[in-house]
């Protein structure tokens, strides 16, 4: 669970990392498939993972004017 702002930009980054990796294995030609396909859904879970917690942490935020 996030606590603070800065623990939401650093998973934010995180977030945008795992997903540009995860673009760059689904574009990736050639090499092991299976392994591949492991690796993507790892990262699929991980970035399901960070999008829970950002989107429980803002809903937990009072309103921002």
């Amino acid at each position: 669970m996030l606590q603070n702002e800065r623990e939401l930009l650093n998973t934010r980054q995180k977030l945008r990392l795992l997903e540009e990796s995860y673009e760059e294995l689904r574009h990736e030609a050639g090499g092991d498939e299976e392994l591949r396909d492991a690796s993507m859904e790892s990262l699929k879970r991980l970035i399901n993972q960070f999008k829970e917690e950002i989107a429980r942490y803002e809903a937990h935020q009072p309103a921002r004017r």
